[in-house]
């Protein structure tokens, strides 16, 4: 630790220096978000303790997109003002400030004296300054577009959005247009051309989104790159509109339309069996929320960790409400709690609530056959676990019918253990072969005492693999106490 440091009141109620050169200079060429993302990224630099630790934070607390942040940052990469160091998760350093005039690289005299002379011709309020210039002649020579190409795009940026757009403004748009291919003056006047068309589309979109103003610059390009870059028809688009209708504009719909060209949802039968699939998933999770007695202002997270696991496994919503019901009444109010319970009913194949129904019709019978078992032992005592077990190894391994488990269970009453008897009796009786309740009565009673130690003299050793060969596996066995 340092030996002197500022104290977190002087960090919160301080200042945090901008240099001159950044409002001189480099402001005025960059937009509001830029802007906004270099001072916060300066703000959190200067601070020893913060809570905005990633894109992700600041992107929240500036009211944006993870990816605006991501983007501003790169904007101030390439003028030279910070250094990203890492893109995954992605870290920025930030740089000494150098001069407009150290930093404009060399050209060849006279090379762009044509261009600066058109581009100027779109800005008759203001002059352009050295490093816009600086910006479009390092995107010319890295594009390898030729300048009548970055003119066209230039012109068309101005008639459209007025003079008072900058450099970062007109070459965002020309990279958009670069990545689509466009490298030439002829394809960005067809490109220009196709924008223009759109206006009547546009229109309506605005109409079915339940906007009363007219299409702008950047309503186009979002236009093209709907049915260009992502392949979506008008029809689709007016659909998706129609869904976003009073919900956030055109921002909306764009956030709409990258769902579902991310989820490669392109017909509006998709895009609907996808939103009909979504609301019965949403209502699941309600529904089964509000019988476990909880509440989300979000069920996504539900819906991703549960709901759609659940689903994916077999289980129908009738079931999934089933088990809820059954945990309520449990007192199990957790999602881990109903998880356990659902994996349990996975395991025995009750996927639908009627296999379910019918499992605990079958488990209700079987608690009153093994009642009427204890009964006849002469005990009035609770059913446990380990009855359960063995009336399933008596009925199911070993084939007696209830008559005859009943008739073993009647000569062992009054026995101490009796259960333990009546396990004996009939272990007696699969040796001997019997089957019937005449042949049971025929044997009787056989004491569960031998009579004398039996002979163990040529007793044989097994070795592990004979055992697990005989045996199978017993970690699958369960504990059964005889």
């Amino acid at each position: 630790m340092a030996f002197c440091s500022l104290s977190s009141q002087f960090y919160k109620n301080g200042f945090c220096a901008v240099d001159n050169a950044f409002i001189t200079d480099y402001m005025s060429d960059a937009d509001e978000i830029q802007i906004k993302v270099y001072l916060m990224g300066m703000y959190v630099s200067s601070q020893p303790d913060t809570n905005i630790t990633d894109t992700a934070s600041m992107a929240e607390y500036l009211g944006i997109k993870d990816s605006q942040v991501v983007s501003a940052f790169e904007y101030w990469r390439s003028v030279g003002l910070v250094t990203i160091t890492s893109t995954s998760p992605l870290k920025v350093s930030y740089n000494y400030l150098p001069s407009i005039g150290g930093k404009i690289h060399k050209f060849k005299q006279g090379r762009f004296t044509d261009f600066n002379a058109q581009m100027q011709a779109f800005f008759p309020h203001r002059m352009i300054t050295p490093n816009e210039y600086e910006r479009y002649y390092e995107f010319l020579e890295s594009s390898k577009i030729k300048d009548e190409t970055l003119i066209t795009i230039a012109g068309y940026c101005v008639a459209n959005k007025g003079d008072g757009i900058r450099s970062n403004y007109i070459l965002a748009v020309a990279r958009d247009w670069l990545n689509l291919g466009i490298r030439t003056p002829e394809q960005a006047e067809e490109k220009i051309k196709q924008a223009e068309s759109c206006t009547e589309i546009l229109r309506e979109i605005s109409r079915a989104l339940g906007r009363k103003n007219l299409p702008d610059f950047e309503d186009r390009q979002l236009y093209l790159k709907w049915t260009g870059s992502w392949g979506f028809s008008d029809e689709v688009i007016l659909h998706a509109a129609s869904l976003c209708k009073n919900k956030g504009g055109m921002n909306r719909l764009d956030d709409t339309l990258d769902g579902y060209f991310r989820m490669s949802l392109f017909t509006i039968e998709e895009i609907d069996a996808y939103i009909e699939s979504r609301r019965k998933l949403i209502n699941t999770a309600k529904e089964i929320v509000r019988i476990l007695g909880g509440r989300y202002d979000n069920y996504d997270y539900f819906i991703e960790k549960y709901v759609t696991p659940w689903l994916g496994k077999g289980f129908d919503k009738d079931a999934l409400i089933l088990i809820a019901e059954q945990c309520f009444i449990k007192g199990t109010k957790s999602p881990e709690g109903m998880n356990t319970l659902v994996n349990r009913y996975l395991k025995e194949g009750c996927l639908s609530a009627d296999a379910i129904r019918e499992h605990l019709a079958a488990l209700s019978d079987r608690d009153k056959a093994v009642s009427s078992i204890i009964k006849a032992t002469g005990s009035s005592r609770n059913i446990t676990n380990n009855d359960r077990d063995l009336y399933a190894v008596w009925s199911i391994d070993w084939g007696f019918s209830d008559e005859i488990i009943n008739y073993a269970a009647s000569l062992s009453a009054g026995k101490a253990q009796a259960m333990s008897y009546v396990g004996n009796m009939l272990a007696k009786w699969k040796s001997a072969g019997v089957n019937t309740l005449e042949q049971a009565k025929s044997i009787g009673y056989v004491s569960a005492t031998p009579s004398k130690q039996p002979d163990r003299s040529y007793e044989r050793h097994y070795t592990k693999q004979e055992l697990d060969a005989f045996l199978g596996d017993t970690e699958d066995f369960d504990n059964i106490e005889l």
